[in-house]
């Protein structure tokens, strides 16, 4: 099999990496993220939209089948289903069929709750086919997981490590290709003193599943505890253990979760419509699909959208133009937003990142 195959070389999130890396270089839209719902069973305290059992459940049906109409139309290859938890909205098959329909392939992201059901297990698998599946446990110490979840005050319930455990079995008795899934890590500083490492190992081991390791912002997660922000040389510490374990022949993606290839050809449409260049960046500077078209508003702002005039390493800050892994990486966009206030600035979270270092 072919890294081509894998969704998951090279930290490019999809199958068919040679035509997102082409859907790069010609500025189009490779993969359309719907935020299907804000509801969600896991309360992690880190959570950047604040999900709960309760929260919204989202656009209608209707709406988002207009998007994936929207997106077949431009081109779009994929579709990130997002919450919250997409598993937990009544209609997740019927839509992901939808897609499906129109030529569309599904990636599914939830909390990997729900796949502790074995029919739920099932149809997922059949639904993303040539897609990928991302389930989220960051660690297998209870006490660790009571503190990280359950709500502001509240103790997370660690019976969830075993529920997520057995989803993950449950999806690969059903067919699903270890190298198709990917776990997801918010990294926290209770995680710095080896349970990220150990759960990036335990995956890789266990499952030959790969980790999606995810910055924890104080700026983004307002509702957590601020001291929970690693530091540079944590962040460091845990991305390189992940490029050892994941990717060691392949180039690093830096303090990223995924590659530029992905960040580059990825829009979203969050839970209220509005279009962002990410999920985790949370504006509404490029309009709402509630008032136009999907097409029509990517169109007005697509430059910015998709950080095309970011693209000419000879005009990026610092020391990142001669950064041995700037053919991978730009920074993680969403860092940049929040810590430097523009998303095309330099991403302070980068440990390869000198300020002063002046181009060769």
């Amino acid at each position: 099999m072919k890294k081509e195959d894998l969704p998951l070389a090279h930290a490019g999130m999809t199958s068919e990496i040679e035509l997102q890396e082409q859907y790069f270089n010609e500025g189009k839209i490779f993969i359309l993220q719907i935020e299907s719902t804000l509801r969600c069973p896991q309360l992690c305290n880190y959570c950047y939209v604040g999900s709960k059992p309760d929260s919204p459940k989202g656009m209608s049906s209707e709406k988002i089948k207009e998007l994936l109409d929207s997106a077949a139309k431009i081109e779009v290859r994929m579709i990130d289903w997002l919450g919250g938890d997409p598993l937990v909205r009544k209609d997740w098959y019927e839509l992901c069929q939808y897609a499906l329909e129109l030529g569309l392939i599904n990636n599914i992201w939830t909390s990997g709750i729900p796949l502790a059901n074995p029919e739920i297990a099932k149809k997922v698998v059949e639904v993303t086919k040539n897609g990928f599946l991302s389930t989220h446990l960051d660690t297998l110490d209870p006490e660790l997981y009571s503190q990280l979840h359950g709500g502001v005050g509240c103790d997370g319930n660690p019976d969830n490590i075993e529920q997520i455990l057995k989803g993950i079995k449950n999806t690969i008795s059903a067919g699903k290709d270890p190298e198709s899934m990917v776990n997801c890590i918010t990294y926290t500083s209770p995680l710095a003193d080896g349970d990220a490492k150990g759960m990036i190992s335990y995956m890789q081991e266990k499952f030959n599943i790969k980790t999606c390791l995810t910055l924890f912002n104080p700026v983004i997660h307002q509702n957590a505890n601020k001291s929970w922000e690693p530091t540079i040389a944590q962040i460091e510490d845990a991305f390189a253990h992940r490029d050892l374990i994941n990717y060691p022949d392949d180039p690093s993606c830096g303090a990223m979760d995924v590659s530029k290839f992905y960040c580059g050809t990825v829009v979203c449409i969050t839970s209220k419509g509005w279009l962002t260049p990410c999920s985790v960046i949370r504006t509404e500077e490029f309009g709402n699909v509630n008032d136009e078209k999907l097409e029509n508003l990517i169109e007005k702002k697509k430059n910015r959208l998709l950080f095309l005039d970011f693209r000419d390493p000879s005009k990026l800050p610092g020391n990142c133009s001669n950064c041995a892994n700037n053919s991978f990486c730009f920074g993680c966009r969403s860092s940049a937003y929040y810590y430097e206030g523009d998303m095309l600035a330099a991403d302070p979270k980068c440990y390869h990142f000198n300020q002063n270092k002046i181009k060769d």
